[in-house]
């Protein structure tokens, strides 16, 4: 059964509803997760005391043909979900779903239940968490903060993997330039991002323009001025750069990783820095391949996280 089936369907479950005021703790902590182009590729549907989530296939992209950033979107969106059930002191009972490609997740609110420390923290930096695709200052990140994101990061089916030394940096420099090389040559990838509406119906400018160092790498297209791969390799050195993967790559795979992301994402906006994400170069299969092999890591690469402190710090 189904997740959306089961809580359908489940008439055991007792008569009390939510509160016109968690409705809208809720609803606002889902709208602010990271999502491809802000698209929102997701409903939200409240019956007594369960919250599901649906993956919206009408909102998928051409450029997005499997569904990786469909997917990874809307994990970050559970997370958030699931952040604000504890925080408006719940229990929170999680079942993630997949079914014909499409994922789901039910999240039960059980006994009245105090968050974490690290839950609260993560839940009060939602409305703080933003996308970074500026240059850092180049100030490091410091050992113990890139620990605790990578903690957060970790999951019983993935986790994250530091692009730590000069010789890695090389091979992921290589990857990233592949991958750009090939959306340049994607002139409809860049006829997408110019007519893109937002569902506040707001057309999205061609991101991609003016973008500097790792981020233009991150998303490319025509007329991007990509780096060449020495300086790709220098800014993959000087910034804190994690590679997001899980052990499978199934649709609830891309679930797990959008959670991962907003976990890693929620912890280092509470300590500071700024962040950003990549996953346009992981839509090219050998360069995911590519990757995973030449960093020799057994998880599948879904998203690519950089981590740094903004100009000015």
């Amino acid at each position: 059964m189904g997740v959306a089936e089961r809580a359908r369907t489940d008439v055991r479950a007792p008569e009390v509803e939510w509160s016109p005021a968690e409705i809208g703790e809720l609803g606002e902590a889902v709208s602010r997760a990271p999502s491809v182009h802000n698209s929102r590729p997701w409903s939200l549907t409240l019956h007594q005391r369960t919250a599901v989530l649906r993956e919206d296939p009408a909102r998928r992209m051409q450029h997005d043909q499997e569904g990786r950033d469909q997917r990874i979107s809307c994990g970050a969106a559970v997370m958030n979900l699931v952040l604000a059930v504890r925080s408006l002191g719940w229990s929170a009972q999680v079942e993630l779903g997949a079914s014909g490609g499409l994922v789901s997740a039910a999240v039960n609110a059980g006994e009245p239940a105090d968050p974490s420390p690290r839950e609260a923290t993560w839940a009060r930096e939602i409305p703080e968490r933003r996308s970074h695709r500026e240059p850092f200052s180049g100030k490091p990140v410091p050992e113990l903060l890139r620990e605790k994101i990578w903690d957060a990061a970790a999951g019983a089916r993935g986790g994250g993997r530091w692009i730590n030394s000069d010789a890695e940096a090389a091979e992921v420099a290589g990857m990233l330039s592949r991958s750009a090389t090939a959306f340049q040559a994607d002139a409809g990838y860049t006829r997408e991002l110019a007519v893109w509406v937002t569902p506040e119906g707001t057309r999205l400018r061609t991101e991609s323009e003016g973008l500097d160092g790792l981020a233009a790498a991150g998303l490319t297209a025509v007329t991007t001025r990509v780096p060449d791969e020495p300086v790709l390799a220098r800014l993959l050195r000087e910034e804190a750069v994690l590679l997001v993967g899980t052990r499978g790559d199934r649709a609830i795979d891309h679930l797990r990783a959008g959670q991962a992301v907003e976990r890693a994402w929620l912890e280092a906006t509470g300590s500071g820095l700024s962040v950003s994400m990549m996953t346009q170069p992981l839509h090219v299969p050998e360069v995911r391949t590519g990757l995973a092999e030449r960093l020799g890591t057994s998880l599948i690469p879904q998203a690519i996280m950089r981590f740094g402190y903004p100009k000015g710090f």
